[in-house]
């Protein structure tokens, strides 16, 4: 016997119908011949065609299963099993979901005799037993039709539910099975977007070195060139020199330019090494390897760049100057790419509290609103193919590491602002200080030791 077939029946109806209702199946199941027969002969009658009878309840639950009744009229009181016994036997074999009406058939009694409330008592405990209603003999059989119709409507409409729920999920498994090979094929699609992406970044990383590498190839280039075309600066020996340590510094930014590249956001670590640094020098350092961007490639471009400092003495900072240097170089060059009619670049410097401040203006285009916002996105360019979108990104990753800040200033027609604020290391400033004065004080002592003897 299957348990579960009892939550699942053939019923296809859209509406409950008398000739549904008559051909329902009906199970009778008590040991009183007669009260069979009263049964079935109503039955008969009004057209309820489908009936079964049992006399013996032992055999109860198994008929039950192999004939799949839509109602069961149980008898209470039979010997070997009563009605009781069979109702907890049925519910402890139905599904908790099927729903098998179950009329229980009480003998009579005499209410004259006082036999009223023992009827009441059995009534509840049927009910409580699993019973779906109560009826107790004699009893008029018009009341009785009309209760094995309510029973039957009820069972069929659940059937009814039962199946349409099996449709809803069939069809809710098939959408999932959709579903599932719908984010299968998006999972797939996601993943070559990746890779293409991924790829792509790759390409404009490979802009971005050549970019640096260009930034710091071109300060050689230019001097080389200059060296090569007037050769008689080499007899200005100290021009000359001036002019090598200059493409020196430059080749040098140039070789640590790969290992930078890692360095967007990464923060200082201890293999870093950081001295103090005079900003001026740097800022100093920067116009001279800029100076063929500015000065030579714009003039030849029919362009004016004025380069403007205004520096004033401040402390030394604590950070590596190669970085600083190519930083500061960045942003020269975005402000002279901002200027395609000429203009003005101004470098400042001065103290601040606990800071030395840092200044790259420029009279330039200027930026709006929203690529001010996103101008330090890495791959992020307003220069298309000219442009690889890594300069500002490294400047910022440059500045963070440093323990500096970076505010932008910026408007279309009025040019840009970049302000770098470098916090000064009072500790490492002090350490280096009582070094510098320990140095001092050991020289003074060894100059009057050596003076006496």
């Amino acid at each position: 016997m299957e348990a579960g077939d009892f939550s699942v029946a053939s019923v296809d109806i859209l509406s409950i119908t008398e000739d549904d209702l008559k051909q329902a199946r009906i199970l009778i199941i008590d040991d009183q011949v007669a009260n069979i027969c009263l049964l079935q002969n109503v039955f008969n009658r009004t057209g309820f065609v489908n009936h079964t009878s049992l006399t013996d309840s032992r055999e109860a639950i198994q008929r039950i299963f192999e004939l799949q009744p839509d109602l069961i009229l149980l008898d209470l009181d039979m010997p070997n099993v009563n009605g009781y016994a069979v109702l907890h036997k049925l519910r402890e074999k139905l599904p908790p979901t099927a729903f098998l009406p179950v009329l229980v058939l009480s003998g009579g009694s005499d209410s004259k005799s006082g036999a009223w409330p023992e009827q009441e008592r059995t009534k509840r405990k049927t009910l409580a037993a699993g019973a779906t209603d109560f009826l107790q003999r004699p009893f008029d059989m018009s009341e009785l039709l009309m209760r094995i119709r309510n029973l039957l409507r009820t069972r069929l409409l659940h059937l009814e539910l039962e199946k349409q729920n099996i449709v809803l999920e069939q069809k809710v498994s098939e959408r999932t099975a959709e579903l599932r090979g719908a984010l299968a094929e998006l999972k797939e699609t996601q993943k070559q977007i990746v890779q293409q992406e991924r790829l792509r970044a790759f390409g404009e990383m490979a802009g971005g070195v050549v970019h640096d590498f260009n930034n710091s190839l071109m300060s050689i280039i230019g001097f080389s060139d200059l060296l090569l075309g007037n050769p008689d600066i080499l007899a200005d020996r100290k021009l000359a020199v001036e002019h090598l340590k200059i493409m020196n510094t430059a080749g040098r930014d140039a070789a640590q330019v790969v290992s930078r590249l890692r360095d967007f956001y990464r923060n200082r670590e201890v293999e870093d090494v950081f001295t103090a640094v005079d900003l001026n020098e740097v800022i100093e350092q920067t116009i001279s390897l800029t100076q063929p961007k500015w000065k030579t490639q714009a003039r030849s471009s029919g362009r004016m760049i004025e380069m403007v400092t205004d520096l004033e003495e401040v402390p030394p900072v604590i950070g590596n100057p190669s970085e600083l240097r190519e930083a500061l170089t960045n942003l020269v060059f975005n402000a002279v790419d901002a200027m395609p009619e000429g203009g003005t670049i101004t470098l400042r410097s001065r103290p601040e509290h606990q800071a030395v401040l840092c200044e790259i203006s420029d009279t330039g285009t200027g930026m709006s609103e929203d690529v001010r916002g996103r101008c330090l996105e890495p791959f992020f360019s307003t220069k298309g193919d000219k442009g690889t979108g890594l300069g500002l990104s490294m400047v910022f990753g440059t500045i963070k590491r440093h323990n500096g800040t970076l505010d932008i200033e910026s408007a279309v027609g009025h040019g840009s602002t970049f302000r770098i604020r470098f916090p000064l290391d009072n500790g490492t400033m002090a350490t280096d200080a009582a070094e510098r004065t320990t140095a001092v004080q050991f020289t003074q002592m060894a100059e009057a030791v050596e003076a006496k003897s």
